[in-house]
């Protein structure tokens, strides 16, 4: 299920935000407990020089970000439209490389154990807005990993079972978002 990024955040929002170090394995083991969750890859291409974790692979391209985590950035807002809660997935540099957006459909005790894990970071070095890119598209994935060959395989599928409600809202979602990053 692949949606299009089509309306902003609307500036009288509420936003709380804090940051957590990671490692790409740790958010590999605690992605496939989430369920169904709208994923958005930041598009921006995997670099030589970005370090690699040893042992963990990406089961295709578009999860290749998820290696490059070494942070997770967890935002809540409430607007007009309602709550909304999402994971900016960071990598060294500060750079977003993966947003996640929780949905009724998530495991939200699950979401809350990812953000148990690691270490507080300050948001100090943070700029105070990330954008989409107008060419992302979001997914709605559930991850799951497994071993091959003594590695580790991050890989995802199309939520193919999700809930009328988390549709409706990964539909709204995804409009919310596109006309921000035009203005």
């Amino acid at each position: 299920m692949h949606f299009s990024l089509l309306r902003p955040l609307q500036s009288s929002a509420v936003m709380s935000r804090y940051r957590k170090l990671s490692t790409p394995r740790l958010l590999a083991e605690r992605l496939p407990a989430l369920g169904n969750v709208l994923y958005v890859p930041m598009h921006d291409p995997v670099r030589s020089d970005d370090k690699l974790p040893s042992g963990l692979l990406a089961g295709s391209l578009s999860l290749a970000p998820l290696l490059q985590v070494r942070a997770l950035l967890a935002v809540s807002m409430i607007d007009v439209e309602g709550p909304r809660e999402w994971i900016e997935c960071l990598d060294g540099s500060g750079r977003p490389r993966v947003r996640l957006y929780l949905l009724p459909d998530t495991d939200y005790c699950a979401w809350d154990a990812m953000l148990d894990c690691g270490q507080p970071a300050p948001l100090a070095s943070l700029p105070s807005r990330h954008s989409i890119p107008c060419n992302a598209e979001a997914t709605m994935l559930r991850f799951r990993w497994r071993r091959l060959a003594g590695l580790r395989l991050l890989q995802a599928e199309t939520a193919a079972q999700a809930s009328e409600l988390s549709r409706q809202l990964a539909e709204q979602m995804t409009h919310f978002r596109f006309t921000l990053e035009r203005h």
